[in-house]
C-alpha cells in the first residue's frame, strides 16, 4: 500500500510538472500557429458611418455596382476598388477608361471615388464596370472582386466637406454602455 502512495505522489508531481511546461509553451505555440493561418470572408469595423455594397447584378458582362449608407445619422464618403485576374480588363462604358457617370471618378491610388456626400439611407448612383474576357479564355466561371470603403465626412471651419482616407483610429474602445470613447493612456 505504501508503494502505491509513493508512486501515486511521483506520478502526480510528474503530471503537474508536465502541465506547467505545456502551459509555458502554449503562448509561443499559438503565436506560431496564428502566424500561418489564412483567413477568408470579411469583417466590419464601425466608426460611425456604415455602408453595404450592391454588386449582384451582372448583364452583358457588366457589373452594376452601388453602395448604400446604412447608418442612421452619419454622412460619409465612399470609394471602391475592383480586382480581377491579369487576363481580364475592366472598362467603364462609353470609353475603356472613362466613367460614364460623373458622380464617380478615378483617384491616383487605384480607387474609384463617389463625389457627392452620401447621406444616411442614401444609395450611390450605379457604377457600371464592363468585364472584357479574352476570346480564348477556357473557363466559364471567374471572380471579379469589388472592395468598398467609407469614411466619415470631416467639415472644416467654413463648412466644406472633405474625406480623410488616411485617418487611423487606434485609441478607440467600447465601454460597457456600448458607446465608443477614446482609450485612456
Amino acid at each position: 500500500m505504501k508503494r502505491i502512495e509513493k508512486y501515486g505522489k511521483v506520478i502526480a508531481m510528474l503530471a503537474a510538472a508536465l502541465g506547467m511546461t505545456a502551459a509555458l509553451t502554449i503562448e509561443s505555440s499559438m503565436a506560431y500557429f496564428t502566424t500561418y493561418v489564412s483567413a477568408g470572408g470579411s469583417g466590419t469595423v464601425s466608426l460611425g458611418a456604415q455602408t453595404t455594397i450592391h454588386e449582384d447584378q451582372v448583364t452583358d458582362m457588366t457589373k452594376h455596382i452601388s453602395v448604400k449608407n446604412t447608418s442612421d445619422s452619419n454622412e460619409c464618403f465612399v470609394r471602391v476598388k475592383i480586382f480581377c485576374g491579369e487576363e481580364f480588363k475592366i472598362g467603364y462604358p462609353k470609353e475603356p477608361d472613362v466613367i460614364a457617370n460623373e458622380d464617380w471618378y478615378f483617384g491616383d491610388d487605384g480607387y474609384i471615388y463617389y463625389r457627392p456626400v452620401l447621406g444616411p439611407g442614401e444609395l450611390t448612383t450605379v457604377l457600371d464596370a464592363k468585364i472584357f474576357v479574352p476570346e480564348d479564355f477556357g473557363r466559364e466561371d471567374f471572380n471579379v472582386v469589388v472592395i468598398q470603403e467609407c469614411t466619415p465626412v470631416v467639415y472644416d471651419e467654413s463648412g466644406n466637406a472633405s474625406a480623410d482616407w488616411n485617418a487611423v483610429y487606434t485609441d478607440y474602445q467600447v465601454n460597457s454602455g456600448g458607446q465608443g470613447e477614446e482609450a485612456e493612456e
